[in-house]
Parts: C-alpha cells; sequence; structure tokens
C-alpha cells in the first residue's frame, strides 16, 4: 500500500511538471548548437536551473529590505546570444506594460529576473510570475525614472535586438 501512495505521489508530481506553463519568452535572432530560432520560452523550473543571483535592496514599492531571487539575465543573453552585440531589449508584462531598455546602459548594473522575494515564489498577484531587479537603493546613479521603467514587473516577454537586426 506504501508503494503505491509513493507512485501515485511521484505521477502527480510529474504531471504537475510535465503541465508547468511558460513563464517567459525570448524572442531575437539566436543561433545555438547551429541552428537559427526566432523563439525561446522557458518555464518557472528551466529559470531556476541556470546560474542565478540575489540582489537585496530597498525600491520605491516597499519600505523595507527585501531579498530577490532569480535568473541572472546578463548571463541568460549572453548564452542564446553568443557572440551577438545586444543594443535594446523590448520589455512586455502580463499587465500590458512595455518598455525600450538600451542594454549597453542597463547591463554594467548586473539585472536579475528575479522569480522570488524573500524566499517566497512570486505570484502575479505580487508582481510576478519575473520581475526585473536592479540594486537600486545602493547605486545613487540608478535613482532616476528612467531606471525605474526598467524595473518591469509580471515580466512576460523579452525581445532582443543585436547589431545586426
Amino acid at each position: 500500500m506504501k508503494h503505491i501512495a509513493v507512485m501515485i505521489l511521484c505521477l502527480i508530481s510529474w504531471g504537475t511538471l510535465a503541465r508547468e506553463p511558460v513563464i517567459l519568452s525570448i524572442s531575437g535572432s539566436m543561433t545555438q548548437d547551429g541552428h537559427h530560432h526566432e523563439l525561446a520560452e522557458f518555464t518557472l523550473s528551466q529559470l531556476q536551473a541556470l546560474p542565478g543571483k540575489e540582489i537585496t535592496t530597498q525600491h520605491p514599492w516597499s519600505e523595507q529590505l527585501h531579498t530577490y531571487r532569480g535568473t541572472d539575465l546578463s548571463a541568460l543573453l549572453a548564452n542564446l546570444f553568443a557572440g551577438q552585440d545586444i543594443h535594446t531589449l523590448y520589455l512586455q508584462a502580463l499587465n500590458g506594460f512595455s518598455v525600450a531598455v538600451d542594454w549597453q546602459q542597463l547591463a554594467p548594473y548586473q539585472p536579475v529576473l528575479a522569480w522570488s522575494e524573500d524566499g517566497v515564489i512570486m505570484s502575479r498577484r505580487n508582481k510576478g510570475p519575473l520581475w526585473l531587479m536592479l540594486p537600486y537603493h545602493r547605486l545613487s546613479e540608478i535613482q532616476q525614472a528612467e531606471f525605474l521603467h526598467y524595473m518591469a514587473w509580471q515580466l512576460r516577454h523579452i525581445t532582443v535586438k543585436t547589431a545586426l537586426q
């Protein structure tokens, strides 16, 4: 009886994993293993398996410090767009917000595609599934409206424009 319960639990877990939704799409001219791709899609589990980072910061949407964990955006883009000169990111959120980002301006601040805040997976209601996070409170040069717009929450899609496009 115990073995059957364990098997059922494993099948339920596997079924849930197999149906895990895509939470991020990235489009642009990508080449991986000699094959050209225009779209890459990621589930939360896939993003969590990539190189990650933490940022502890305070920002205008919070009165206290929070720790955000997520995917290192620079590492992800370097992998997908290896050898290409990235110019602009177009960020699109579930709530209809969109913004064009100068990658050369943003990259030095080591942005993170955060999926958790203080160890809790962010829901859509809590600015998830992804929030582009910067070390806002530590760097006065990014404490301006332009960088606040780059910190898009409910992030769902990134379109990448390279020098060749």
